[in-house]
């Protein structure tokens, strides 16, 4: 494993096992969580109190993990809760459950919970209008392809203060496109890239996050996003992929906008989940 690990921005994975469990996780120290990729075994209380020592032992502050609904209980049992459900994660009709363990209470903390029901409030007050303007005169979208990784690296160190993955980092951006990631790119007349987004791609379970949405400040305001959104959808149906859906910042009211405009449902809150834009923040999920 390289010295930048994973994904260039010191995170690595590695297995946490023990009589009865196994688990592959992810150790964030930007994000101070563990992240269980796949898990497997019989005793998850024990898998539960691995995990939360370990993460504990490093410092960090949450343990989360999209699971089976058969297992819910026993995490539940062991200390976990349930934050949202992704519809068909694992199969048609097997979704996962979100769930997380908080290792302090600072972590469950919602400083700004008010704020974001009212963002939800006057989203959702109107019904949803997929309709997608037409892109401004002179302005063109394509896929991005490894020479836009320098401008679409460049892109994302302007919008956002900090990201929970490497995405200003045009070596990530050109490893993730040769394999599981599809990224779009807005020009505008003079050719700038001025919006973007990605569609991660899960390839064993045929799902996909919508992600990695940015738009200069300058360019907000005229659908950009909700033009990226609609070409990833058709990206991803082109390859088979059945199931989407974003976990979007919920302080952010633009995006959260976009999604229920295009008819996606929202099925849980994942709190302090990231560290994004300078701070940790809570995350909705929604799915299509």
């Amino acid at each position: 494993m390289s010295a930048e690990g994973i994904n260039g921005a010191g995170d690595w994975r590695t297995r946490v096992s023990g009589d009865g469990f196994v688990a592959e996780v992810v150790v964030s120290p930007f994000n101070q969580r563990l992240q269980v990729i796949t898990y497997a075994g019989p005793k998850l209380p024990e898998m539960i109190q691995a995990l939360t020592e370990e993460s504990s032992g490093r410092g960090f502050s949450k343990v989360f993990m999209k699971a089976a609904p058969a297992d819910q209980a026993d995490l539940e049992g062991a200390g976990m809760a349930a934050e949202a459900t992704i519809k068909g994660y694992f199969g048609i009709d097997e979704p996962a459950v979100v769930m997380s363990a908080f290792l302090n209470e600072e972590r469950r903390l919602q400083p700004v919970l008010a704020q974001q029901e009212d963002i939800l409030e006057a989203i959702t007050v109107r019904p949803p209008d997929a309709s997608v303007p037409p892109l401004p005169a002179g302005y063109a979208m394509a896929v991005a392809e490894p020479a836009d990784a320098e401008e679409l690296a460049a892109l994302y160190r302007e919008v956002f203060a900090s990201y929970p993955f490497p995405i200003t980092s045009p070596r990530y951006l050109v490893e993730t496109m040769a394999s599981h990631v599809v990224y779009r790119v807005v020009r505008d007349e003079s050719g700038a890239v001025v919006a973007a987004a990605s569609g991660e791609m899960n390839l064993e379970y045929r799902n996909a996050e919508m992600t990695d949405f940015a738009t200069l400040p300058s360019q907000r305001g005229v659908g950009l996003a909700q033009h990226l959104l609609a070409a990833l959808e058709a990206d991803m149906h082109e390859r088979e992929i059945r199931q989407l859906y974003t976990i979007a910042r919920a302080r952010s009211a633009g995006m959260n906008r976009v999604f229920y405009n295009r008819g996606y449902e929202l099925t849980g809150t994942l709190v302090n989940n990231c560290h994004i834009s300078g701070r940790f923040e809570d995350m909705h999920v929604w799915c299509l």
